[in-house]
């Protein structure tokens, strides 16, 4: 009878913990559902309105407008060429009087008294306002614009006629669903992710109402399969097709769900990302926070450049440091291929260095680690990225891989490591990466002697097929690092 009471008490201590991190998983997959879009949305109509400022400064310069009323057909302009983002623009002098404006504002203009100095320098303010076709960003900038005043006591040839800023600005109301759509699949993963802790809420409830054993535990293999089932959707097809680059790759859970994730795709412009992960701890806490940042690098478009490619690490380092707990961090490596340039672009956040592998003139292989980046995601305030580079040529592979591939271990307690694992690309060098990708899963496997791997397994193969290159000498420079000839 005791240990039946025991047992009891183990069961229903075991569902009060279920139920509550489902409950905290839910809650928070909502709440940064809520926060980064609200976030994300205002910084991103903040950057059109300064955008918008900048246009109408120019476009006055150029056409020599030293005074308000001369604006209009500039204000004109720019309102058709965007009407479905901007619902009005207008001037406003340093009493808060509207000058001349464009669109059909609603309320009264923001005073100029309001502006306050932001983190970047500039000076603005805003506020949200409601209107017939929805809601709008108001923002409020300083106009520069300037005025000729003859100074007499001045030589032409000494100086040249001053010039006295005027004390103007322009309010922009930009509509915010403009902003919204850009982080529409940001805001599906996080929604997704949401189902998946609510999938997680109804499993407990299930087995607190203490459903016959077989209902109960059928029940919970269902929402288990469903959340897995959510997580491998999640992912690219294994052997998705890219432009130039031959592609394979595998992501195995320990549990039925995991921490590992990987990702490919093209930006559409001759750019192929390749993402690699892993967030720490298994099962479904570690699915919702995958999910998080699948959607994440899908929106945060990171592969215009260097600086917006670090600047979106950092930007996930703190989303992940001030919206998950203290023990969900993550490690992750994402570059970006840019096949005209034979160039890869990466920020390795403090993962395993994959390696890029080539034959040289001997027909050796030589292997290069991928170092370049920064820490773990979500650990440090304020971490700071650099972006590497890696000159690549055609029949480069590619090797990127979790700590489960490397660190899986014997029954004698002996790591697979990477010696074992370059050993499998020497064997197999001429073979498609599906089928370098299978012999190294399969040796895996065969050293853990079919046992059950302790750590996620995800491995992905490229190699570099068929780049479109017209310069060679306009590659950047492969970055320092470990370079070894097997």
């Amino acid at each position: 009878m005791k240990t039946r009471r025991l047992r009891n008490i183990g069961f229903h201590f075991s569902l009060a913990v279920g139920s509550l991190l489902g409950v905290l998983l839910l809650v928070q997959s909502i709440a940064t559902y809520y926060q980064v879009s609200r976030i994300l949305v205002t910084a991103e109509l903040r950057r059109q309105a300064l955008r918008q400022t900048a246009a109408v400064e120019r476009s006055s310069q150029w056409l020599g407008v030293r005074e308000p009323a001369d604006l209009s057909p500039v204000l004109k302009e720019i309102r058709e060429e965007e009407p479905l983002k901007i619902a009005w623009i207008r001037v406003i002098d340093i009493a808060g009087n509207a000058l001349i404006q464009d669109g059909s504002p609603v309320g009264s203009p923001i005073r100029p008294e309001k502006l306050r100095r932001t983190t970047d320098g500039t000076t603005s303010a805003s506020e949200v306002r409601n209107t017939a076709r929805g809601k709008v960003e108001v923002s409020l900038l300083q106009l520069r614009l300037a005025r000729r005043r003859p100074d007499p006591g001045a030589r032409e040839s000494a100086r040249m006629p001053g010039i006295r800023p005027v004390p103007w600005f322009i309010e922009i109301a930009l509509y915010r669903d403009s902003a919204s759509a850009v982080f529409g699949r940001l805001r599906g993963d996080l929604v997704v992710s949401s189902l998946a802790a609510l999938g997680l809420v109804g499993s407990m409830i299930v087995l607190w109402l203490r459903f016959p054993g077989y209902v109960r535990g059928k029940q919970l293999e269902q929402q288990t399969e469903l959340a897995r089932q959510v997580q491998r959707d999640f992912l690219p097809s294994a052997d998705v097709a890219l432009d130039t680059l031959d592609f394979a790759a595998e992501c195995a859970p320990a549990q039925q769900v995991g921490g590992d994730f990987y990702d490919a795709f093209s930006d559409g412009q001759g750019r192929i990302a390749l993402v690699l992960g892993d967030v720490s701890g298994k099962g479904l806490p570690a699915s919702v926070v995958v999910g998080l940042l699948l959607g994440a690098v899908r929106a945060s478009g990171w592969m215009t450049g260097s600086a917006e490619h670090e600047s979106a690490s950092r930007r996930l380092s703190e989303l992940l440091r001030t919206r998950t707990s203290l023990e969900r961090f993550a490690s992750l490596f994402w570059c970006y291929y840019e096949g005209t340039a034979q160039a890869l672009h990466y920020v390795n956040a403090g993962h395993l260095p994959p390696m890029l592998v080539r034959r040289n003139g001997g027909g050796e292989l030589e292997v290069q680690r991928l170092t370049e980046g920064g820490p773990v995601l979500g650990l440090l305030k304020d971490a700071d990225y650099r972006q590497g580079h890696a000159a690549v040529r055609p029949g480069d592979l590619l090797l990127l891989y979790s700590d489960g591939v490397v660190e899986a271990e014997s029954a004698s307690g002996e790591q697979f490591d990477e010696a074992r694992l370059l050993s499998v690309v020497k064997d197999n060098w001429g073979r498609p990466t599906a089928k370098i990708r299978d012999e190294m899963l399969g040796r895996v496997h065969r050293f853990l002697d079919n046992g059950q791997a302790q750590d996620d397994v995800t491995l992905v193969v490229v190699r570099i097929a068929s780049p479109r290159v017209e310069d060679d000498s306009k590659s950047p420079e492969r970055c320092a690092g470990l370079t070894e000839v097997l």
